[in-house]
């Protein structure tokens, strides 16, 4: 590879992972910045195929090249030397200038510009495309430019459809194909940061102080000279720089606290938009001076520095001791300021000397306490450090650039900072750098012995023993290498070349003076060392270079008490200790080149050493997540479940524009190019780029245009190195609260997802132990590289991992091996087992090492034991409740081990979701679409998941290999089919036991150490209980590995059936914000994944429109076999239901396949509703008890929702197997409260065995949660708040909806399927559905379907609850029971209740009817059941009733009937009546009880004078007392009349003699021959027509009852032909109609009845004639009978055409006429009457008696012609 370059200096970096979105190719992964005096160049490494022809390059791995290309990105110098460079993985570039000055390479490309200020997206056709991609798969922010093209030529845009791909599908939607400008110029420029960098200082300063501090600050940066080093802190966001006076400067890179960030500037506000700010200024060299001063003198308390802003807040973490340990004590504080005094002496002399000038000073060695390097300590490692700076000396400065709360907060706890502090920005990350540096200690190097150069090193100190055992808590013992003896005005070098410092391991490069073990010329030798006792023979071989130094992190573990010790050497052990993790800094010292080369020189070969660095591979994003996991706090995990998100019900706009009809968008969905484009473009919505050309295969919706888009899963995933974005993130003022608000809906946006906070989105670095992560280094991830003149030098480390593999395969008795049994001793029992379970379950292992793993874990991981709580005498015996249970090596090291391998997700959300941005803009896209699809981001990807997963399996498979007593069945459960679910107790108080059985088995063993037993135990039964304790642990592990397994397989189902157009969209909204920990653990989360896969086999028209694929088939078998502790057997029944369903309506209705494959769905759905017990996924996840108001608002919300049960509903439906709907649903009610239905494996499928699933584990998580209840401290946010109550109501509501719906049609056929569906739900055992059922007909109006229901209980609610008689008698009525119809009738009419007196006429109207219909029956007797109370306790009977018993009940009613329309007629009166003057308690009794006929006469209507009444009751009592009956009948005639004036005494006689005896007798009758207005006149006649008619009505009611006594004939007829005569007798005209006879007809009198009378009335008018009687009155009695015959025969002509020989008995005029003619009876009167008109004395034949004559012969003629 050959570049040339304008000078021969050269100075070059490699940025690593940079940013290629528009700036370079995919193939460039890294860049190199070249700078020389002149410029500084960007060139590309470009990895390129090797079958391509390239010049020059070099191979990079088996398949590539990577060859240097020189950019364009070019920037000058300026004359100012750039000496370091660092880049950052977003692609800035920071430089350091000579001048002091921090400088940025900024350059831009095509599109975007990567600096400080970030550039808009151009206004090219696919620039909105561009702007979605960047929302989903970027950084997470939504900018298409606002000057969108909304026209361009649209004439041949089919055939661009067709041909033209992404780009024309962009245009047709966002506007035109035409390019809108040149591409701008590529750019590149210097930024000097440090010329405008204005420091970050309390805002509490004013501004004059503001002015003098910052001047001062960058007074002091400057001071330190070039810069010789520059390193980025991208997790805190820091840059620091090196001067070469030992200066070190922190720059702050986060967001500036002077602006007022938006919410959306937040978000976007990073790394790559910030520029430099400076922070804080360190002089190293004089701070140190400051600590080692106060460390010689003992100071208990570090010095204050507050005096000087250079200086840096010196603290003593581990106190004074901890001070003095780490520089070697006292003496060895002062050695090394007298070695620096010396040093400064020597470098004085020689600048006074020489005058070298600056660019020559650069390259001198570093002194002791100068800086000759820093080096980040990464948040892995440590909370509290951020820095480590290494001196010419070797000493290593901690380092933090942390704020002091911020330290203080990380050293008190380290579950995370301390975020409540209410003056804290949120804005402000707890890592932004402070206004001071903070100096934490000073480690010294390790002492050696150099007494022949650098071939000649050696330590002091054998590492052996100071690796095993703590002496005293300092770790190694420091030292320093004494001052060269040098010559004045010679520079004193330090014996430091290079050091290097990463992830506690510490390099140093020296080059020691030959002499420098001599003892000076005053006999002084170096004190901080040891001198060997004897010395080796050196190598004769002398190598030029550097001695290679290395302290390694010492990572064996400490006994526990003081160990015995001999002249260094371990005597004796205690067997009771116990291992622990070393404190402080503790390290093991080596030299690498020993031995290498079969010399025993420690030096490397080449020359000086140039640089060390580590290797430079890529992280893994499994080791990504595995470093940022930090455990929350308590507080933070009693937060709960996150809200899901519920996107908006999918409805597209329509176009409301004028557009042209050429692209014109059809309603038929699938059909024309418009629709394949849309189609394709919801493809790219929901897919990204990858699925944008596939068409027909999303959810279309049939109320609009286009295909349905709900979600799209994100390329950027959480495992990334970015992690998820901040679209989901929260900005709160207290970023550790989470928004657990529902989906907020703000007017004009769509609703919005829950927002996470950033230790749940970001969590911070956990420092942890190494040994932690070593199963997930990859090989090499250990290597450093040392350049020196010699070549690249390449060190391996090797892991404790690896070591162990090592002695494994080479002992051949692992047993007994002693190199194994050294492991357990440095490292711990537990420790090494999880080291041989990683080894045992990693793909790289051979099956050699995998079983040997296996077998030294098992061979010293020990037994359980049960150990006594106290020490007392062994010998004595004790009971249980005397010990504790102390669990084996082996289960603690796979405990360990299995913690380790879920930290890395543990804790994280394994879904984020954040709601689509509105889109807005004038292209068609946005008529079609109002917002981008919900944003999905996905914690782990394919391959992370998969590397996750992996050890998980095979650990998981070892269980089942050598724990399988303890995993094919429930420890202490003695069935192995016996299950038991999930019961997570929160409280604390189960121990971590997921389950019922083994917290059921924690109790009893509690109460066991609670109760006062005492009973001593034996030690076989302590070490029985010992295993079964253990057994029950090591089945609880499994289980909760299991489900991880699951849930990853889940995970990765989900995703690829998303990623998948033929299947349903996956409703990630409901996983939104879940850590895996909840979903694995919880309940709830539980129930979340349930109601998804439910979503995914509940399918329909919605959600399937190419009818169910291979791809489904393949997808639910997936999951039935990899996720069933998720994926629950109703699921895969529900599956298997919704498929045969869609096969049967794909059948022709007249196939019997059809109906066979409809039976299959409906077996399918039963089986599969027996286990949906989440309440959730019943309702649908869209349910609102707000919205919920009658059933069939429930029931569209859960169709709306996806419900299961819902949709398996209308399915069946659809097929018209309505039997099926109510098994379906009735056995989905019965999990919720609901009675059960008995199980009919005639109707229903049984469970499906899955292959390798135990029998324990069937339906273990998929029951009814019981009655566990959450602790008070966990706030459960499901986002759904369904109860039970309401999951049963839905199911009900299913039912009545349909029943309402089918029964509400025109179509027969429907009607029959409502039939066939209520008699299925009546045959229900559940009385409380029942009841439902009922109620619901009764208040839909479909009372005759009701009533049509044979059934008992409906008969119980018709009387007890409902209690409606009239429903109950309709229903006894119509099931032909009509005895009992007329008794609940009868009951109700005399029930005491207060019912209304119609009421109880209509009831005994109706019991008259009931029993009526009975006698209709040609039977004699008839079945009645009655009902007979006994108690509590309730039976049937069945009677026979006579026909003659229910002839008397219909008597005995109908007379109860008369008194009570009799007594209808008092109420009548007495309401209309304003007199009636009526007791209240009669007044209540006469209005809602039957009152008795006594009663009713004597208290009512004789006191109230209702004579009509009167007469009627003694009508209907046979009671003849004639003369009561005319006194009434007197009353009445004197009511209408009296009182009254007249002008005729012969009127006052008669009336005066009227009402003589009567109640009216106080009346008066005037007389009086000029009557004024305001009296009631007699002669005016106004009182006959009122008569007439009260006379007519009566007659009818009592005449025609079949009794005369109370209508007496004979009476009336007399009286009122009398009043008729004293009317005429007042009259000057002709007499007045005949209105008495009038009255009788209308009071339906017979003829013949009525002429008897006026014969009576004629005859005694006769005989008193001979008394004296005038013959006036003989001749009115008969006219009036000449009247009466005249009507008659006018009656009996109306009838002639009547058949009188047929035998009709029909009393009418003509009957009557015929019989009073036959044999010549009515002739015979004729001629009497005919004679007593001849006989009338005293009056002349004038013409009225003529016309009388002529009638009468008129009369006979008429008679005589109607017989013949």
């Amino acid at each position: 590879m050959s570049f040339s370059f304008p000078s021969d200096f050269l100075n070059l970096d490699v940025v690593d992972n940079i940013n290629n979105e528009g700036i370079f190719k995919d193939s460039v992964e890294w860049c190199i910045v070249v700078t020389t005096p002149e410029e500084a160049i960007l060139c590309a490494l470009a990895r390129e195929n090797p079958s391509q022809e390239v010049d020059g390059g070099f191979r990079y791995g088996k398949n590539s090249i990577i060859r240097l290309i020189p950019t364009r990105f070019v920037i000058p110098t300026d004359s100012v030397p750039l000496i370091s460079i660092c880049g950052s993985k977003d692609g800035r570039i920071f430089m350091g200038g000579s001048d002091g000055c921090v400088y940025e390479m900024s350059y831009e490309g095509d599109g975007s510009k990567l600096g400080p200020n970030a550039v808009s997206y151009t206004s090219e056709p696919d620039s909105i495309e561009v702007a979605i991609d960047e929302y989903f798969d970027g950084d997470g922010v939504y900018y298409p430019s606002e000057n969108l093209s909304n026209g361009g030529a649209m004439g041949n845009w089919s055939g661009k459809v067709v041909n033209g791909g992404k780009r024309v599908f962009s245009a047709l939607t966002f506007g035109s194909l035409d390019d809108s400008g040149e591409q701008r110029a590529r750019k590149c420029r210097k930024i000097n940061h440090s010329s405008s960098a204005s420091p970050v200082i309390p805002s509490a300063l004013g501004r004059v102080r503001f002015t003098n501090f910052g001047f001062g600050m960058e007074s002091a940066a400057r001071k330190g000279g070039p810069i010789v080093s520059l390193v980025l802190d991208e997790e805190r966001s820091c840059l620091y720089t090196l001067g070469a006076t030992g200066v070190i400067c922190a720059y702050d890179l986060s967001p500036p606290l002077e602006t007022s960030l938006s919410t959306a500037t937040a978000q976007t506000a990073s790394l790559s938009s910030s520029p430099p700010r400076l922070a804080c200024v360190f002089d190293a060299v004089a701070s140190a001076k400051l600590y080692l001063e106060y460390v010689q003198r003992n100071r208990m308390h570090p010095p204050p520095t507050s005096h000087a802003m250079e200086l840096g807040v010196i603290t003593f973490p581990g106190g004074i001791a901890s001070a003095k340990a780490g520089v070697g004590g006292m003496e060895g504080a002062r050695h090394i300021l007298k070695r620096h005094e010396m040093e400064s002496r020597s470098v004085s002399s020689a600048s006074n000397g020489l005058k070298q000038r600056a660019g020559i000073e650069v390259g001198t060695s570093a002194g002791v306490l100068q800086p000759e390097s820093i080096h980040l300590i990464p948040g892995s490692e440590s909370k509290s450090l951020t820095l480590i700076a290494i001196t010419g000396g070797g000493l290593r400065y901690y380092l933090s650039s942390l704020s002091s709360s911020s330290i203080n907060s990380a050293q008190a706890s380290q579950g995370g900072f301390d975020y409540s502090g209410a003056k804290i920005d949120f804005n402000l990350s707890p890592t932004r750098p402070s206004t001071k540096m903070t100096f934490c200690h000073i480690r010294a190097p390790p002492p050696y012995i150099a007494d022949n150069g650098n071939d000649g090193f050696r330590f002091d100190l054998a590492p052996s023993i100071v690796n095993q055992y703590d002496l005293g808590g300092s770790g190694l013992l420091p030292g320093i290498h004494d001052v060269q003896s040098g010559v004045v005005g010679k520079v004193v070098r330090s014996d430091v070349t290079k050091g290097f410092y990463w992830q506690g391991i510490f390099i140093l490069a020296l080059n020691v003076g030959k002499q420098t073990r001599s003892d000076d010329r005053r006999g002084n030798k170096n004190i901080n060392f040891f001198e060997p006792k004897n010395v080796t023979q050196r190598s004769s071989k002398q190598f030029a270079g550097d001695t290679i130094v290395a302290a390694l992190p010492d990572r064996a573990a400490r006994l526990s008490g003081a160990p015995s010790m001999s002249n260094n050497i371990l005597t004796t052990f205690d067997e009771n200790q116990t291992h622990a993790a070393s404190g402080g800094i503790s390290e093991c010292i080596l030299l690498p080149m020993l031995a290498i080369g079969g010399t025993d020189s420690p030096v490397l070969p080449g020359g000086n050493t140039f640089d060390i660095v580590r290797s430079s591979g890529e992280t893994s994003s499994l080791l990504n997540l595995f470093i940022y996991s930090e455990t929350p706090s308590d507080a933070e995990l009693r937060v709960g479940l996150i809200s899901p998100f519920t996107p908006p019900i999918s409805r597209r706009k329509r176009n409301n524009q004028t557009i042209s009809t050429d692209i014109a968008v059809s309603r038929s969905i699938g059909n024309g190019m418009i629709s394949f484009a849309l189609s394709a473009i919801s493809n790219y919505l929901r897919s990204g780029e990858a699925s944008r050309l596939q068409v027909g295969t999303i959810i279309s919706d049939p109320n609009s245009f286009g295909p349905a888009v709900t979600y799209r899963v994100s390329r950027r995933h959480g495992c990334d190195s970015k992690g998820f974005s901040n679209s989901a993130a929260e900005c709160s003022q207290s970023s550790r609260v989470v928004d657990r608000s529902r989906n907020r809906r703000t007017r004009g946006h769509v609703a919005k997802s829950s927002r996470l906070p950033s230790w749940l989105l970001r969590p911070p670095a956990a420092p942890l132990n190494p040994q932690a992560t070593q199963h997930l280094l990859p090989p090499g991830s250990g290597n450093l590289l040392i350049l020196n003149s010699g070549g690249l030098h390449f060190f391996h480390q090797s892991s404790l991992l690896n070591n162990l593999a090592s002695v494994l395969l080479r002992a051949k008795d692992v047993a007994k091996d002693s190199l194994v049994q050294n492991f357990f001793t440095s490292y711990g029992h537990a420790e090494v087992c999880a080291m041989c379970f990683a080894l045992a379950t990693s793909s790289s292992s051979s099956e050699l090492l995998k079983r040997r793993a296996r077998q030294t874990a098992l061979c010293h991981g020990h037994q359980p034991s049960m150990k006594l709580k106290s020490p007392s005498n062994l010998d004595e015996s004790k009971p249980i409740s005397a010990y504790t249970f102390r669990p084996s090596y082996l289960y603690e090291g796979m405990v360990r081990f299995f913690s380790r391998l879920l930290r890395p997700f543990w804790f994280k959300p394994a879904v984020v979701v954040t709601e689509g941005h509105p889109l807005h803009g004038d292209s068609i896209y946005a008529n079609y679409y109002p917002s981008l699809p919900a944003k999905v981001e996905l914690l782990l990807n394919d391959a992370c998941l998969d590397d996750i997963r992996r050890p998980l399996v095979s650990l998981q498979n070892l269980m089942k290999r050598d724990f399988s007593p303890a995993i094919i069945s429930i420890p202490g459960v003695p069935s192995k089919s016996s299950t038991e679910a999930m019961d997570i107790d929160e409280d604390g108080n189960s121990g971590g036991l997921i389950t019922t059985a083994l917290q059921r088995k924690l109790r009893e063993a509690r109460r066991i150490d609670n109760a006062s037993n005492a009973h001593s135990v034996t030690t076989k039964e302590l070490q029985t209980t010992a295993r079964q304790t253990e057994d029950r642990n090591m089945h609880a592990l499994y289980r909760l590995l299991s489900r991880c397994v699951q849930v990853l397989n889940l995970m990765s189902c989900l995703n690829q059936a998303h990623s998948n157009p033929s299947l349903p969209e996956i409703q990630w909204g409901l996983l939104h914000g879940l850590t895996f920990n909840q979903l694995i653990t919880s309940v709830d989360g539980q129930q979340r994944v349930e109601a998804l896969l439910n979503g995914i086999v509940s399918l329909d028209d919605k959600t399937v429109t190419g009818g169910f694929s291979t791809d489904a088939d393949s997808l639910a078998d997936r999951l039935s076999r990899q996720c069933y502790l998720f994926f629950s057997t109703s699921s895969r029944l529900t599956y298997s239901g919704f498929r045969y369903a869609w096969d049967a309506r794909s059948i022709p209705l007249s196939s019997p396949r059809r109906s066979e494959f409809a039976n299959q769905a409906a077996l399918y759905f039963r089986a599969a509703a027996r286990h949906w017990y989440n309440p959730t996924i019943i309702v649908g996840r869209l349910f609102s008890k707000e919205n919920v108001v009658n059933f069939k608002d429930a029931a569209e919300s859960a169709m709306d929702a996806q419900s299961p049960l819902a949709l398996a509903a209308n399915a069946l439906m659809e097929l018209g197997n309505a039997k099926g709907v109510a098994d379906v649903c009735l056995i989905c009610a019965s999990n919720f409260g609901g009675a059960k239905v008995p199980h009919d494996e005639s109707k229903e499928f049984g469970e499906s065995v899955v292959k390798d699933m135990f029998d324990w584990e069937r339906g273990l998580y998929h029951k009814p949660q019981g009655d566990a209840k959450t602790s008070e401290s966990m706030v459960i946010l499901t986002g759904i708040d369904v109860t039970e109550s309401d999951a049963k109501h839905t199911c009900h509501s299913i039912l009545f909806y349909y029943i309402s719906k089918l029964l509400g049609s025109d179509d027969l056929r429907n009607h029959k399927l409502a039939d066939e569906l209520v008699e299925a739900c009546a045959s229900s055992s559940d009385a409380d559905f029942l009841r439902s059922l009922y109620e619901h007909l009764f208040h839909t109006n479909h009372t005759d379907t009701l009533l049509r229901i044979d059934s008992s209980s409906l008969e119980t609610w018709l009387e007890t609850e409902k209690r409606d008689y009239d429903l109950l008698r309709r229903y006894y009525s119509f099931h032909n029971r009509n005895v009992l119809a007329g008794e609940i009738m009868m009951k109700k009419a005399e029930s005491e209740e207060k019912v209304h007196l119609r009421e109880r006429i209509q009831c005994l109207t109706r019991a008259i009817d009931s029993f009526s219909a009975a006698l209709q029956t040609s039977r004699s007797h008839v079945a009645v059941t009655r009902r007979f109370d006994l108690g509590r306790d309730e039976f049937f009977e069945d009677q026979k009733v006579s026909l003659s018993d229910l002839n008397s009940r219909i008597h005995s009613i109908q007379e109860k009937l008369d008194v009570a329309k009799i007594q209808q007629r008092v109420l009548s009166t007495v309401e209309l009546s304003v007199n009636a003057d009526l007791d209240p308690a009669k007044s209540e009794s006469l209005t809602y009880s039957l009152v008795n006929v006594s009663d009713l006469y004597n208290e009512y209507a004789s006191v109230l004078n209702l004579f009509d009444v009167c007469l009627l009751i003694i009508e209907t009592c046979r009671h003849d007392q004639r003369e009561t009956v005319s006194f009434l009948w007197k009353n009445i005639i004197c009511e209408e009349i009296l009182p009254c004036v007249t002008s005729s005494e012969s009127v006052v006689d008669f009336l005066n003699k009227l009402k003589q005896a009567t109640l009216f007798e106080n009346s008066d009758v005037v007389f009086r021959e000029d009557p004024n207005d305001h009296c009631k006149k007699f002669d005016d006649g106004g009182w006959i027509s009122p008569l007439k008619n009260r006379v007519s009505t009566l007659g009818k009611e009592l005449y025609g009852s079949g009794t005369s006594f109370a209508f007496p004939l004979d009476f009336l007829v007399m009286e009122l032909e009398g009043l008729r005569m004293q009317y005429d007798g007042v009259r000057d005209d002709i007499p007045s109609q005949p209105w008495p006879i009038q009255s009788f007809i209308e009071a339906e009198i017979p003829f013949f009845v009525l002429l008897e009378s006026y014969d009576k009335l004629l005859a005694e008018n006769s005989a008193s004639r001979l008394h004296g009687v005038n013959s006036a009155t003989q001749f009115q009695r008969l006219s009036n009978i000449f009247y009466l015959l005249e009507v008659w025969v006018e009656a009996a002509v109306t009838y002639r055409g009547l058949d009188l020989s047929g035998g009709n008995l029909t009393n009418n005029p003509a009957t009557e006429l015929a019989r009073a003619v036959n044999p010549g009876g009515l002739l015979n009167r004729i001629r009497f009457y005919s004679s007593c008109l001849d006989g009338i004395e005293g009056m002349t034949v004038d013409n009225t008696v003529n016309d009388l004559v002529s009638r009468l012969t008129k009369v006979e003629e008429e008679i005589r012609d109607f017989l013949r």
